[in-house]
């Protein structure tokens, strides 16, 4: 909720409809605490929010969002100053602040926290704290708050900074409204028109002196997108530069079809009786299922027996199987509240009870295997000298021939994971001048408890029959594969395999109960927090200071596995507390220019997966793979700096610089121990350890105005431009420093819009810098995510009053996702999304 130093200030919800469904309202003096029962649609609005802001934020309204072809609330955010994206199947999922990764970050929606649904699906080794923005669609809410620095009475997590998604609200409602979107799309990668877009709001006041008021959203959005995937398994790196560098181990020829059905249903209902008082009820659903049709051709052998001839080298002996995935999963997150406000002229009281829950279901993910039994290895020559793709050549086999491929093996694996909190927060806000100037004094509390499951079941088809992948022919030949680069043959049917596997015996062998138990945890976190904090303001000066305290008691539960038969349930307790102080400082140079001095401090609690209680022990190896529930979180002192200049028509002009002192970093790593219990002997133990020092320092910047001021037709042109630079450092291995995992030292958004007579164009450019994606043993094994520059287009056309159309395309210029090993020539995943294209109508009545 947002508050005043004196008085609760309600933001109103703009432009709705026009200029009279929802009227402007001044910004709240303070940033918005953890009850959010507010909406801002208009970038005036939102813009104003920053400038009055006592902490460093980022707001982007949903006029503003509606300006670029995204989908969801990560890609959205990442038009933002100082965020990135970590995509996925071509698709925003996680959001990067500042150079940490989403695992450190926190994120709430209408001041609700937001839960991750499925925990191995984080990256990072972080284990179930990233929230998956893919979830959220951009229709389902008003705004997207980036907080850079956090406040006594916010969630002290977010070592980067912590995003809220302020939800479509019923606040400041007067008469009834109802607006919505209405498209349709292709995507050119494996040519798909499958694309439907469809978005509603309506609301209206009702009863006495329209004391109640209620709106209600929904979204779907449903595609079937397709694209290549080529990953290579390199053979160990060596220098760069020479021929070693680029030999294959294995290559993977990976073709993908998913269909992903996106939606989102809320609604909130308001009660004012008085202009003192105020209660509301609010759900929100969103999420999406997903079906995924993946057929691989897998080359193996390719480093067994080599020749190299200048670059091109020639492996013998090369085998070759195809297998077939048939996956479903859902993800979903929900989340109810109920609150409200009361001003009791010396004080306002604030409060809210919620419950949210985040779920994911593998409904089934049945993989088969076909090889070829008994066929006689063949010769592959290539080159493998760009970072693009290896082109081959095949002697003695024929990806298009099916008959020498039979049936060898088939999986299934189900999960079932859920991420719930029931969560409460009190406030008492007491306006005063006892310190001689405009401000207030408020002390609250919130209580958390929190519970997380995951349940994979791993099983495996006992009775394969030895079917010919003749007799289950499928999809192809594609031939085109990779624009024509590849021959990947055909795909089996996807009807006839599970037709097969139906009659099929489903079992768990002694290798699944192992993955089932390793894969299993059942933790529970509850946080216990209070805060005080004082605002004012003293003439040009704004001054907020104040602690937070919060209890983190936890109790980590897992399976000990030693040598693959022996399961011992495992439980561990974790308790400690942080102190958060902060003192951030606003300061009006002039009528449009604003200073800011900020310290503040945050909290990266270790992920579930780190946290893992149970271990999986070799004796006879003598190798021991463990959680580490021993681990301190990181905790960060953060110091910032920044000068703001407001233009006309919501532009800015600003520029910032920040320092973040890291404590007890996590990284993960070997140890060793000559006592390790049950195993005789020096014992390799791969496990999470806290280092006792990083930082990440950097700059901020970013431009935005419309040339306004110049004749017509320039008039309507303008420009939107920001960048952020990060120094990051850590300690990746004992004795060798690195840049956090993550991080990508430049990142940048620029555009150039027109906006004028009934007409809104819009061309944009994203760049996200290579980073650190997965820590490997070594400098060579490091993976690293590769930079990624992606150009594009939005527009729409007023037709009448009440109806605009539309046309956006994204990814005009083709940018890949592309992986790689150690050196930046050792590629080992390279997926091209090629162009999509989205049409349609949005109305408003």
């Amino acid at each position: 909720m947002s508050l005043g130093l004196t008085k609760m200030t309600l933001l109103s919800s703009a432009t709705l409809i026009a200029s009279s469904a929802f009227a402007d309202a001044a910004p709240a003096d303070q940033a918005a605490s953890d009850i959010v029962i507010t909406g801002v649609r208009a970038s005036k609005t939102a813009r104003a929010e920053e400038r009055a802001a006592p902490n460093l934020v980022n707001v982007q309204a949903a006029e503003d969002i509606v300006k670029y072809p995204d989908f969801n609330a990560a890609e959205a955010l990442g038009r933002i100053p100082g965020v990135s994206l970590a995509i996925d199947t071509g698709e925003g999922r996680f959001v990067n602040i500042r150079g940490l990764d989403g695992n450190l970050n926190g994120t709430t929606f209408g001041g609700v926290t937001l839960l991750n649904t499925q925990p191995g699906g984080t990256y990072f080794g972080g284990g179930g704290r990233a929230v998956e923005l893919d979830t959220v669609p951009v229709g389902a809410i008003d705004r997207l708050v980036v907080r850079k620095t956090g406040l006594p009475d916010q969630e002290a997590e977010g070592l980067g900074g912590s995003v809220e998604l302020t939800p479509r609200t019923a606040v400041g409602l007067t008469k009834p409204f109802f607006e919505g979107t209405l498209g349709g799309g292709y995507q050119n990668a494996h040519k798909s028109g499958d694309v439907f877009i469809g978005e509603a709001a309506a609301g209206t006041a009702f009863g006495p002196d329209n004391q109640f008021a209620v709106v209600l959203t929904g979204s779907f959005h449903t595609d079937k997108r397709g694209f290549d995937d080529v990953e290579p398994g390199l053979l160990d790196a060596v220098q760069p530069g020479t021929p070693g560098d680029k030999v294959l181990d294995s290559l993977d020829l990976r073709r993908y079809t998913y269909n992903r059905r996106r939606f989102g249903f809320g609604g909130e209902l308001d009660w004012n009786p008085d202009p003192k008082n105020h209660y509301y009820l609010r759900a929100n659903d969103a999420g999406y299922t997903e079906s995924v049709k993946r057929s691989i051709l897998q080359y193996r052998g390719l480093g067994d027996t080599t020749t190299t001839n200048g670059n091109i080298i020639t492996a013998t002996g090369v085998d070759a199987r195809v297998t077939r995935r048939d996956e479903q999963e859902t993800h979903l997150n929900f989340i109810a509240a109920a609150g409200g406000h009361n001003d009791l002229e010396s004080v306002i009281l604030d409060y809210q009870m919620s419950y949210t829950s985040a779920t994911y279901h593998r409904d089934y993910d049945r993989n088969t295997t076909f090889s070829r039994v008994g066929q006689p290895g063949f010769t592959v020559a290539y080159d493998n000298t760009t970072r693009v793709v290896p082109m081959l050549t095949t002697t003695g086999f024929n990806p298009s021939d099916p008959s020498q491929f039979t049936l060898t093996g088939a999986t299934n694996t189900t999960e079932r994971a859920h991420d719930r909190e029931y969560a409460g927060v009190f406030n008492v806000t007491v306006p005063t001048t006892l310190l001689g100037g405009d401000g207030a004094f408020k002390i609250g509390g919130k209580l958390r408890f929190r519970d997380k499951i995951d349940a994979p079941n791993n099983l495996t088809y006992s009775g394969v029959p030895a079917t010919s992948l003749s007799a289950l022919l499928g999809e192809g030949p594609f031939t085109d594969y990779y624009a024509g680069t590849y021959n990947v043959g055909y795909a089996p049917s996807v009807p006839a395999t599970r037709a097969l596997l139906g009659s099929l015996t489903q079992i768990t062998s002694a290798s699944n109960a192992q993955r089932n138990a390793q894969g299993f945890f059942n933790d529970t976190e509850n946080i216990y927090a209070g805060y005080a904090q004082y605002s004012g303001t003293f003439g040009k000066l704004g001054v907020l200071v104040g602690v937070r305290v919060e209890n983190t008691d936890g109790t980590y539960r897992g399976t000990t596995i030693t040598d693959g038969t022996v399961f011992t349930p495992s439980s561990r307790k974790s308790s400690y507390t942080n102190f958060f102080p902060t003192v951030q400082l606003r300061y009006d140079i002039a009528d449009n220019l604003v200073a800011r001095a900020t310290y503040s401090t945050g909290i990266g609690r270790p992920g579930f997966l780190q946290l893992l209680s149970g271990a999986v022990v070799d004796t006879g190896n003598q190798a021991v793979s463990v959680g580490n529930p021993n681990l301190k979180p990181t905790t960060d002192n953060a110091f910032d700096g920044a000068v703001e200049y407001y233009l006309p028509n919501s532009g800015i002009v600003s520029v910032g610089v920040f320092d973040k002192e890291f404590n007890n970093y996590i990284i993960n790593g070997i140890t060793f121990d000559n006592n390790y219990p049950g195993i005789t002997g020096r014992t390799t133990i791969t496990t999470y350890t806290n280092v006792s020092s990083a930082y990440s320092r950097g700059v901020e910047a970013q431009y935005n105005q419309k040339f306004s001021f110049l004749p017509a037709p320039w008039n309507g042109f303008g420009v939107v431009a920001n960048a952020t630079y990060v120094w990051s450092k850590f300690q990746i291995r004992p004795g060798e420093t690195s840049r956090l995992p993550g991080t990508s030292p430049l990142t940048y958004n620029a555009g150039v819009f027109y906006e004028a007579n009934k007409m809104q164009l819009r061309v944009s450019v994203s760049h996200v810098d290579a980073a650190i994606f997965g820590v490997g043993g070594g400098a060579g094994f490091d993976t690293f995510e590769d930079q990624r520059t992606q150009v594009d287009l939005t527009s729409s056309y007023q037709l009448f009053p009440k109806m605009t159309v539309y046309f956006n395309a994204r990814n005009l210029n083709n940018s890949p996702l592309r992986y790689y090993e150690g050196f930046a020539n050792r590629t080992t995943q390279r997926e091209f999304y090629d162009q999509s294209y989205e049409a349609g109508f949005r109305f408003k009545f």
